[in-house]
Parts: structure tokens; sequence; C-alpha cells
């Protein structure tokens, strides 16, 4: 698996961020390896085409801490246990600062701040507090292939895997496939 590539299918902004340590269940990849990948994730989801500066080391390990504590409290939601007191106040140091701001640029919404990085983080960290303390809180599953972390938005509630169509709800039905042929056979 190319440690790059950036997927957005989690149905929600903090646990996207999340999901850039992939493969949780086996051996962890990672796609927030250098401050050049966090500003490209940053740039992906829209909240870093305004960065004048890049990334620096600091930046990355505060962005992994972050990531790190926003799974641990999204975990904590899905067992229905009460969260660490280090995940919260390292999601709440990060929610309180300055968050991104929407400016016009031309005929489209440019978000802005002094610090680009340190906003985009408080931004995840607000959107990761409104997700698994609101109402969505209970649509919040886990991929038992991946250990990928995304909102259930499927109309029943019952989705299992992180993706379907092609990833490992798809090699999950392929495997159950198999198996059945070769009994059959």
């Amino acid at each position: 698996m190319n440690a790059k590539r950036f997927e957005f299918i989690s149905g929600s902004l903090c646990l996207d961020f999340v999901d850039t340590l992939g493969n949780r269940r086996a051996e962890p990849v990672e796609r927030l390896a250098t401050p050049g990948d966090l500003d490209r994730w940053l740039g992906a989801t829209g909240l870093g085409d305004s960065f004048r500066r890049k990334s620096t080391s600091a930046d990355l390990t505060g962005a992994r801490a972050l990531r790190d504590a926003i799974f641990r409290f999204a975990m904590s939601a899905i067992a229905d246990a009460p969260p660490d007191v280090t995940e919260i106040q390292t999601i709440n140091r990060w929610a309180k600062r300055m968050p991104l701001r929407p400016t016009i640029a031309g005929a489209r919404i440019q978000m802005t701040a002094k610090q680009p990085v340190e906003a985009a983080l408080s931004t995840i960290a607000a959107d990761a507090i409104e997700l698994i303390l609101g109402p969505q809180r209970s649509r919040i599953r886990v991929c038992p292939e991946c250990r990928m972390v995304f909102v259930d938005t499927s109309r029943p509630g019952k989705r299992r895997w992180c993706s379907s169509a092609s990833g490992c709800g798809n090699r999950a039905k392929v495997r159950a496939h198999r198996s059945r042929m070769s009994e059959a056979s």
C-alpha cells in the first residue's frame, strides 16, 4: 500500500485524519511520515490550500499526538467507556486554538489563519468533539479488517466495513465466496 495515498471515506474530517495511520490491525501504514505529508493531507482536505509556510517537525509531532488522542477518544465512544483524561486534555488544547476562518478569494472560499497548521488542527479537534459527543456518536464504527474508523451513514446503521465496494468488505466477501466454493467441491 502506498503510504502517501490519502483516503477520505470515513464520513468525517476528524476520522479521515485518524485514518492517516492505516492498517492499525497488523503493520501500521504511516501516511504522515514527513511534515510535507501533513501539508499534502491538509491541502487535500481543503484546510491547507492557502498555506504559505510549510509544516515543521513540531507540527507533525503535534498532529500525530492529536490523531492518536482522537482515535482513542473514538474507541472509548465505540466501547461506551469513559475517555481517558489525557486524550480529552490533548483534544481540548487543540480545539481552544484559533481555528481557520473563511475569506473570499475571487469566487471561492479560502480558509486562512495566521498559524495555518495550528488552525487546521484546531478545526480537526473541534470536529472530533462535535462528532464523538454529538448525535452521530452511536454510528462510529471500526472496520474489523483494517481498523479504519468511520461513521456508519447507512440507513439501517449496520455497516461493518470501511468500504464494501473496493475495500475490506469486498475482500471479506471474496474470501467467504471462495470458502463456500472450496467446501462445495
